[in-house]
């Protein structure tokens, strides 16, 4: 490689190093309060209900933030408490002949509040009904300040790639540099082959996480830990009967047309799939970690 090629190679790879460097720059900047949240979190034992919040669903790679499974966490936790019941439709209510005094918990303490007033309730009507907005508002306040995904890093650097590639491939032609390693020495070659210096640059910058997945990954396992100690000692059975009323019923045009379709002969009535409660995985004793966040992000 002639000197002149080794210079014009290492100022496109500085210049595709700083951008990179920028970018980091920028991301330590945008994250600034969030890690500060995150380094005071490691000092106190993570909130079972904020942990529902940035876990966001019971399965792995859930959305996180997301309130409808932090309301399922919080009436979980005052079922365990044996303050209140939920049947198999998912409605909850108070446990009749409970004598002890309210909750400490704000949002449990606004829960059973709501409670009182209501003979049973599901999930969805507590974030959707006027009546139930001090629940609502006590459970926002509960929510981590952390953004739910990581952010748009991983295509600037891309297109970096591109442009360092294409733009060292078209100056080393310009200056009658033919293409290293190949005997002959004929610039027109880098038409063609600076795609092989864009392959290599654009596994550098995957080293950026996709834009979806979710940051804080050692926070995340936390959340996932101390969600599985609030609740060791829920039956299976809570947890399901809890989902059930965590989405709407269906319309009644919906229903009107249900009933009135034929079903073929020998179909089960019930189809919606759910089986045993029973025989339904323990979603708080799933400790796998979102691995598509390993970045720095991290803790």
């Amino acid at each position: 490689m002639s000197s002149e090629l080794g210079w014009i190679t290492a100022g496109w790879l500085l210049g595709f190093a700083g951008f990179n460097a920028g970018l980091g720059v920028a991301w330590w900047r945008r994250t600034r309060a969030e890690r500060q949240f995150v380094r005071g979190a490691r000092r106190s034992v993570v909130d079972p209900i904020q942990a529902g919040w940035w876990l966001g669903a019971s399965w792995k790679g859930a959305s996180a933030q997301q309130e409808r499974y932090a309301a399922e966490v919080a009436v979980r936790l005052l079922v365990l408490t044996g303050q209140a019941q939920v049947d198999g439709d998912g409605r909850i209510s108070l446990t009749p002949g409970w004598r002890r005094s309210a909750p400490e918990d704000p949002a449990l303490a606004t829960l059973v509040g709501g409670l009182r007033r209501d003979e049973g309730v599901t999930v969805h009507e507590l974030l959707t009904e006027p009546r139930f907005a001090p629940f609502r508002t006590a459970l926002e306040a509960r929510r981590a300040p952390l953004r739910r995904c990581f952010g748009a890093y991983r295509v600037p650097a891309l297109l970096a790639a591109f442009v360092v590639s294409f733009g060292m491939s078209m100056n080393a032609m310009l200056l009658r540099n033919g293409f290293p390693g190949l005997p002959d020495q004929d610039p027109g070659w880098w038409t063609l082959l600076w795609m092989a210096p864009w392959a290599a640059l654009s596994i550098l910058a995957a080293a950026w996480p996709a834009e979806a997945s979710r940051p804080w990954p050692r926070f995340t396992r936390r959340c996932r830990a101390a969600l599985a100690r609030a609740l060791a000692d829920e039956s299976r059975e809570t947890g399901f009967r809890v989902s059930r009323g965590a989405f709407p019923p269906p319309t009644s045009q919906a229903s009107t047309a249900g009933a009135g379709a034929r079903r073929p002969p020998g179909e089960p009535s019930d189809r919606t799939g759910r089986g045993d409660p029973a025989q339904l995985t323990n979603d708080t004793a799933d400790l796998d970690v979102d691995h598509d966040s390993g970045f720095a992000g991290g803790d």
